[in-house]
This record gives C-alpha cells, structure tokens and sequence, in this order.
C-alpha cells in the first residue's frame, strides 16, 4: 500500500516566486531539507500511533519500519514497513482453559479452542477436529497497520508543518 501527501499546489502558491529567485538547484536543496526535518517529526508519530494502535513496542516498530530520506533530486520522503506476520502469543499470551487470553490490538481477549506450544512460543488453532494440521493464530500486522486509523492521521498531520518549514528553509538561503 502507498500513502502519498503533496503540498506541491500550496508550496507554489505561497512561495512560488522566492523559489524562482532561489533558483532550482538551492529551491530543491530547501525543499528536500524540509522534506527531511518535518518527515523525521512524522515518522516518530507514526510510530507512536502505531504501537498504541496495534499493541506492538515502539523498539519493534522501530526496527520493522525504514526510512528513505529525501535528496534534492528525488524530492520524496518515504517509509516502508516490513509485514512480517505477529502471532498473538507475542502480545503477553497466556494459556487459559477455555483458550489463549492475550491482547493484540491493545485489547485483551480469549481466543477460544486456541492453545500455545510454548517450544516455538507461538499460539496455534486446529483447524479441524482432528488433532492435526494447526495453524498459526496471526495478529497485526506492521505493513498493513501503517495504512490505517491513528498512523495515516498522525502522518497527515504533518502537511502544513511542511508548508511553514519550506518558507523557513528558503528564508535562510535568501539574502535579507
């Protein structure tokens, strides 16, 4: 999935003539600066909305999520998320008669007719009557939740911080 935001009309608008006296060269070198300090203020609150949302901790999230920064001759700011598969023994998962009680999502729940085998340390779910095949019980997952409720408006957030901090960038290249 891709979430794309572009404040190129409003940037144009607002400070459309300064970037011509900038030049394209330093107009793209201001612009990618900003892309960079306002997408590294982005991302940290993506990252926050996304361990509340999903129940992962912020270091997992941390590691699974990449930054690509921007340069002056690509102009974008991106993150991308790895979608490994979590299994709900991993959200404090705790064997209980009637199934696995844990809480993925930051919901605590009893998954019934599940059970942990705790030499993997994961959860597992018959998927007949039979005792076997099982199959791994699965819970968020970072790539799909990256597109999601509270990380998309934390992202978004951002759109006219970028607008402000470009007019900054290119008040310090200009001569007063």
């Amino acid at each position: 999935m891709r979430l794309l935001i572009n404040a190129k009309d409003q940037v144009l608008a607002k400070f459309g003539n300064q970037l011509a006296a900038l030049g394209g060269g330093q107009a793209r070198a201001a612009m990618s600066r900003a892309l960079n300090h306002e997408g590294d203020k982005g991302r940290t609150q993506v990252k926050r909305a996304l361990s509340k949302q999903t129940g992962i901790k912020y270091g997992a999230i941390d590691k699974a999520v990449a930054t690509i920064r921007s340069m002056p001759a690509t102009l974008t700011y991106r993150l991308k998320a790895r979608g490994e598969e979590t299994n709900i023994a991993w959200f404090g998962g705790i064997q209980r008669v009637k199934g696995v009680s844990a809480a993925p999502w930051n919901k605590r729940r009893v998954f019934k007719h599940t059970f942990i085998i705790s030499r993997f340390s994961r959860a597992f779910v018959r998927t007949s009557k039979q005792r076997l095949p099982i199959r791994w019980l699965y819970g968020p997952n970072i790539g799909r939740e990256l597109v999601k409720d509270t990380s998309v408006a934390a992202w978004q957030g951002g759109v006219a911080a970028l607008v402000n901090r470009i007019g900054h960038e290119i008040g310090r290249m200009l001569p007063p």
